[in-house]
């Protein structure tokens, strides 16, 4: 086990949580990310704990800048549920990894069709106030591509999304697409040349607000 890991163990044990703050930013990204990480993992095996240990988070979050590599790790709507809360603090969801990705892009690049995030992003949004998770959603990444962008572009899809996940998307790309109406292009020209399936080019139809039949002639799929 890390020290970074023995150490967190340690001061939770003996209730020294005022000094979960400092100690974290003694650590190397790495460790920082490994603590993270078991606050997490400890809350998702122990259910009784899941409120301490997302309080712990926000307690570390709230004066201490997320390092790049947990943005980069947190790719799942159960992860970015947990940390909700701490993110919503010191402008937790515009950090960004060093491929510039903040954690909406990494979650919607990593969507499992089985547990979509675009409805619970959406409810964030609609019932309560962030304006950095707004923003957060139409941050370009070092590739030029937003969130919903990442998600049409590179995310495993066999099939549209479930109708109120398809309705939470669509949502979600017209709130982008008011405060970036120029990011369209950058997901045209990032699927040029691409093999893509039907899906892909019914959601990126929607998103260039487009004719599948156009977005198939742009990216010469068919």
């Amino acid at each position: 086990m890390d020290l970074s890991i023995q150490l967190l163990n340690a001061r939770i044990s003996k209730q020294q949580l005022n000094e979960l703050d400092n100690d974290f930013r003694q650590l190397s990204p790495a460790q920082q990310t490994l603590q993270l990480n078991h606050l997490y993992d400890s809350a998702q095996r122990l259910s009784v704990k899941y409120d301490f240990m997302q309080n712990i988070a926000i307690r570390i979050l709230s004066t201490n800048t997320a390092p790049s590599l947990f943005i980069n790790q947190l790719t799942n709507i159960d992860a970015l549920s947990f940390f909700t809360p701490a993110l919503r603090v010191n402008k937790g969801f515009l950090v960004q990894d060093t491929q510039g990705n903040n954690v909406l892009h990494n979650v919607f690049k990593h969507a499992d069709a089985t547990k979509l995030p675009f409805n619970y992003v959406r409810s964030l949004m609609l019932f309560e106030s962030n304006d950095d998770l707004v923003k957060a959603l139409a941050q370009p990444n070092s590739h030029g591509l937003t969130p919903v962008a990442c998600y049409i572009a590179y995310a495993n899809k066999s099939s549209t999304p479930v109708k109120h996940e398809f309705s939470a998307l669509l949502a979600l790309m017209e709130i982008e697409q008011k405060q970036n109406p120029n990011a369209k292009q950058k997901l045209a020209n990032v699927l040029k040349g691409q093999k893509v399936n039907e899906t892909t080019i019914l959601l990126s139809a929607a998103y260039l607000q487009r004719s599948t039949a156009q977005v198939a002639h742009l990216i010469k799929a068919l």
